[in-house]
């Protein structure tokens, strides 16, 4: 490999391109267990008490060893490890409980109400709870479990959590609006999630994430701004943040587990075969705990996601000032360097017409944006297993040996060829013959009006074409059966269609007479642009209509069809909007295209880098026909 490519590898993995190590995975089950309702990690890392649907409460040490066991009863709702070993429990039977870290309990406290959700700071000064149909955000001692505080939010309440260093308690209710409250129990703000909460976290900077039905998680600062938005496969069923606020896990009901940075950027994500509960880090954020239904608790190492990005955010920064410095420098130089050859006169040229760079700049910025940008990312992203906002991993030439071997893409090729000749057929030959039959009425009233008339039908939308001619090809009242009925071929109606022998056939036919308005205009144009005075020549040499065309019309045209060779060509490979409103690729595969592949790799299984490698594989194929048609068709200013 030469130095250049073994730079630009070393590039990709600066900048975080090249995929991180797979983590490790421990998983244990508790038997009967049900789903997991909750899980609460010592600050310590050693323990893990794990509250679940089957009304027990767990507590194990860090490699899933069971150390005692708790059973209450009803359904446990929440768990909570303090720094001092203490455990804490809340049920659906309406009792607080408090055990000490040998499962000797503490106190048993009747709550009257069935407490909904419990959280505490790490060392146990703010333990907060919300009860069932209260409107107040209660306050509990953890040494006698009475209560001490409350706070009016005026609405009944989902979930409570309090940030480990205690100076802020978020708290959703059943409204869709998500509070922050500070450490003097004000409320700070009340914020609007999008929709209904189903996990709610704050960090210890104020930072609160709201997890909702929709599949997004929502992330708000400390003045109630939203500072981001991140979105998941599934409906959220948990969030949480690492002690230092720099990560947020989070688990989705499709069984789904994420690990997103504070930027909403997805470091990592994991996939389990029943659904996700509960998400938890230990306080150095390098273990992630999780809970799943049936019982199943799964615990990751996380902590090379975590270092790396770090570590890949302080790359990038260097990388970035290296470069300003390199393009400063640049930029000194070539200055210098006009200096000494007196050039730098264009700056007065270019000052003296800035309004009208002023005026071209939006079209360069957004022609860079939505044409370029995305014509080199689907090109190096060709060469990846991409998930946007994911891991990217680097896979070299796989997705282009995938294509050989996939066989929508194997029977694409077959179809498109078939659809190339076609199509280049209707494309040149229909519009030349109605472009002649124009250009020789001796009226110039008559060819304006059928001109215009064929123009007209621009106006009507290429889906409204397409709908029109889905109804021609309908088996019971579309007008191609009726019409054989009609005449006495009612045995060769079926449904066109919905039959693999000629479902194609019939794509192909749609648009008969295959006049399009373009290519007409195009060679009309082309037609009017020849000199009259040569027509006028070949006619007194005795040359007749059928001889003009031949040896005139046709040589003359030759720019016309060179570009709209080129058009056709293009249009064909990429097009795939007939193919997927009309038949879905079916019946079967008998109507798949390449590009239809590369649409459903990208929209329907989210396989975006192999969607890249067919987009590049289409652009290199339109590439050499596109380059031999420029070699081969000489146009007399060639």
């Amino acid at each position: 490999m030469r130095k250049s490519a073994w730079m630009f590898l070393a590039l990709l993995l600066l900048l975080g391109v090249i995929p991180q190590a797979a983590l490790a995975k421990d998983s244990w089950s508790i038997e009967g267990a049900g789903n997991i309702t909750s899980i609460s990690v010592a600050e310590d890392g050693k323990r893990l008490a794990i509250g679940t649907h089957s009304n027990q409460a767990l507590m194990y040490d860090a490699d899933g060893n069971q150390l005692f066991e708790v059973k209450t009863g009803n359904v446990v709702t929440g768990v909570e490890l303090l720094t001092n070993g203490n455990l804490f429990i809340s049920s659906d039977d309406r009792h607080l409980y408090s055990y000490d870290q040998d499962g000797v309990q503490l106190w048993d406290i009747d709550m009257k109400k069935q407490v909904k959700s419990i959280s505490a700071s790490q060392d146990g000064t703010v333990f907060a709870l919300v009860a069932q149909r209260s409107d107040q955000l209660l306050f509990i001692d953890e040494a006698t479990g009475e209560q001490n505080d409350a706070v009016t939010i005026g609405t009944t309440m989902k979930y409570v959590k309090v940030s480990p260093n205690g100076k802020w308690i978020a708290v959703a209710a059943t409204d869709q609006y998500a509070y922050l409250i500070n450490e003097n129990k004000e409320i700070v703000y009340k914020a609007a999630a999008s929709d209904q909460i189903q996990g709610i976290a704050v960090s210890d900077e104020g930072v609160m994430a709201i997890g909702t039905k929709s599949s997004t998680i929502e992330l708000f600062n400390q003045d109630g701004k939203t500072s981001g938005i991140i979105q998941t496969k599934d409906i959220v069923t948990d969030v949480s943040f690492s002690r230092d606020g720099a990560s947020v896990g989070a688990s989705d009901l499709s069984g789904y587990f994420y690990i997103f940075d504070h930027n909403g950027k997805k470091l990592w994500e994991s996939k389990v075969s029943v659904e996700g509960r509960q998400v938890e880090f230990d306080n150095e954020g390098k273990t992630l705990y999780t809970g799943a239904g049936k019982g199943a608790i799964y615990k990751f190492d996380v902590g090379s996601v975590v270092e790396e990005a770090k570590g890949k955010a302080r790359v990038t920064m260097i990388l970035w000032a290296v470069g300003s410095l390199v393009l400063f420098a640049g930029l000194l130089s070539l200055l210098l360097y006009m200096k000494k050859r007196n050039r730098l006169g264009v700056f007065r040229s270019i000052w003296r017409s800035k309004w009208v760079y002023f005026g071209l700049a939006p079209t360069f910025l957004l022609l860079f944006i939505f044409q370029y940008y995305p014509a080199f990312s689907g090109l190096i992203h060709s060469f990846y297993d991409w998930q946007p906002g994911g891991r990217t991993t680097f896979i070299g030439l796989d997705n282009f040996e995938r294509m050989i071997h996939d066989p929508y893409v194997t029977k694409g090729m077959g179809n498109l060829l078939l659809l190339i000749v076609t199509g280049l057929i209707k494309t040149l030959i229909p519009p030349l013959i109605v472009a002649e039959l124009i250009y020789h009425l001796r009226s110039k009233k008559l060819q304006y009006g059928f001109r215009t008339a064929f123009t007209a039908s621009m106006v009507i939308p290429g889906v409204a074409m397409l709908l029109i001619w889905q109804n021609f090809y309908d088996p019971n009242v579309g007008l191609f059966n009726n019409l054989l009925e009609v005449i006495g071929l009612g045995s060769w109606a079926h449904g066109w269609l919905g039959d693999p022998n000629t479902a194609l056939w019939a794509i192909i036919f749609m648009g008969f007479p295959f006049i399009g308005i373009l290519q007409l205009l195009v060679f009309y144009a082309g037609l009017l642009s020849i000199s009259g005075e040569l027509i006028e020549a070949a006619k007194i040499d005795g040359a007749g209509l059928p001889r003009i065309i031949r040896s005139i019309h046709l040589p003359l045209l030759a720019g016309q069809f060179k570009f709209l060779l080129i058009l056709a060509l293009i249009g064909i490979v990429q097009d795939f909007n007939g193919i997927l409103i009309v038949t879905g690729g079916g019946p079967m595969d008998s109507t798949y295209v390449p590009a239809l592949q590369m649409y459903y790799a990208a929209t329907k299984f989210n396989d975006l880098g192999y969607a890249s490698a067919l987009g590049v594989s289409m652009f290199m194929v339109v590439l050499v026909i596109t380059i031999i048609n420029m070699k081969f068709i000489k146009t007399p200013n060639d």
